[in-house]
């Protein structure tokens, strides 16, 4: 009886440790203009990776270099790829998604928040999610199959686009929904990956 349950317990401590070993991806996670206006987005960062998971930060413009970038990752096995923004850098998170496209790369998710314009999803995304207020909505590209959840927080008094990516509530939807598909992250002792890329992630 000791021995059945003292094997149980090792079975029980073994499949957690190799499901935290097992767990993949990478997410980025695109500010908006000038890198003011989006620190919501370096809290939402640091919540991922106290979570375990692989996330860096950084400027919306270097949307293409982050996108090869994100293309060799998932060539090589390391994805899935999450991308998300604010603002400018919600634009161009789909902007992201189209070059890695045309790079022959699959998108997990993406998530959006506030963009300034309409945006096409890419067919290469799997899942969108869009928090906007009123008009940008996010529509379905060409071949596109996935899901889109477009989200019109026009009528939430204590959000607007200057803070939309700072909502606490919104930040668990979205490590709900990352956990949901790259499983429980991995120590939360992991090194970021990529800040000395050309994209020169944001600090």
């Amino acid at each position: 009886m000791r021995k059945s349950l003292l094997f149980a317990a090792i079975f029980i401590a073994f499949s957690s440790l190799s499901g935290n070993a097992n767990a993949s991806g990478h997410i980025y996670l695109l500010k908006g203009l000038a890198n003011v206006f989006s620190t919501g987005l370096d809290v939402l960062d640091q919540k991922l990776i106290q979570q375990g998971y692989s996330a860096t930060v950084h400027s919306y413009l270097y949307y293409e270099e982050l996108a090869a970038e994100a293309a060799r990752l998932q060539k090589s096995g390391k994805g899935p790829i999450i991308i998300m923004g604010h603002s400018s850098g919600a634009d161009a998170a789909i902007s992201m998604a189209e070059k890695m496209k045309t790079l022959g790369a699959p998108v997990a998710l993406v998530v959006t928040f506030g963009p300034t314009i309409d945006l096409v999803a890419p067919s290469n995304v799997s899942q969108v999610i869009n928090y906007y207020f009123g008009s940008a909505p996010v529509a379905k590209g060409p071949g596109f199959r996935g899901t889109i959840s477009n989200v019109d927080l026009s009528g939430a008094a204590d959000i607007n686009h200057l803070n939309v990516e700072k909502i606490d509530r919104l930040h668990t939807s979205v490590i709900a929904k990352v956990q949901a598909l790259l499983g429980h992250g991995r120590s939360a002792r992991i090194t970021r990956q990529g800040r000395a890329s050309p994209a020169a992630a944001v600090q």
